[in-house]
C-alpha cells in the first residue's frame, strides 16, 4: 500500500530496551505526514489516574478542567507507538525526525506526526513529546549509542 502512496512505509518493532517502537520501512521525505495521533479525546481531569502510558495533550487551557488528552489505549494506531526523545540531552534531540503538529479542520482540533527531515530505510522514528510545553519528565529516557 504505502508503494502506491496509500501509506507512509511504517513498522512496528520490538526492542527489548525501548519496548514497542516504530522503523521506517522505506525512505521517508522530509515534511511527509505519517499519521494522525488518534484515540478517545477526554478531559485530563478524568484521566489523571489512567494508566495509559501513550496519552497526548490536544488542548492545554488556561482552565485546567477545559484541558483535553488524547487516549489511544483503545482506539489508537501506529502513532502510539512512536517513541520520544530525551529532549534533555544533546544525542536525544539530534535523534529527532518527526515532529507534532497541531491543527484545526472543520473546528475540530487534531494533531499529526510529520517528518522534519528525509527518513531512511531502517531509522527508527521519534518526536519531543513535550513540544512546547515541557510538562513530560524526559529526562530518564534511555540513551542509545545508535541512531
Amino acid at each position: 500500500m504505502y508503494k502506491r502512496g496509500e501509506c507512509p512505509p511504517l513498522m512496528v518493532v520490538f526492542d527489548s530496551r525501548e519496548g514497542y517502537t516504530v522503523e521506517a520501512d522505506g525512505p521517508i521525505k522530509d515534511l511527509t505526514i505519517l499519521a494522525e495521533y488518534t484515540g478517545d479525546v477526554d478531559y485530563i481531569r478524568n484521566r489523571q489516574e489512567d494508566d495509559c502510558d501513550s496519552m497526548m495533550t490536544l488542548l492545554l487551557a488556561r482552565d485546567p478542567s477545559k484541558s483535553l488528552v488524547i487516549c489511544p489505549d483503545k482506539r489508537g494506531n501506529i502513532s502510539r507507538f512512536i517513541n520520544g526523545i530525551n529532549n534533555h540531552s544533546p544525542e536525544g534531540k539530534k535523534k529527532q525526525n518527526l515532529k507534532c503538529v497541531r491543527y484545526s479542520v472543520k473546528g475540530a482540533m487534531s494533531r499529526s506526526l510529520v517528518a522534519i527531515r528525509d527518513i531512511a530505510k531502517g531509522e527508527r522514528l521519534y518526536y519531543d513529546y513535550n513540544g512546547y510545553e515541557h510538562e513530560y519528565p524526559t529526562h530518564h529516557f534511555v540513551k542509545l549509542s545508535y541512531v
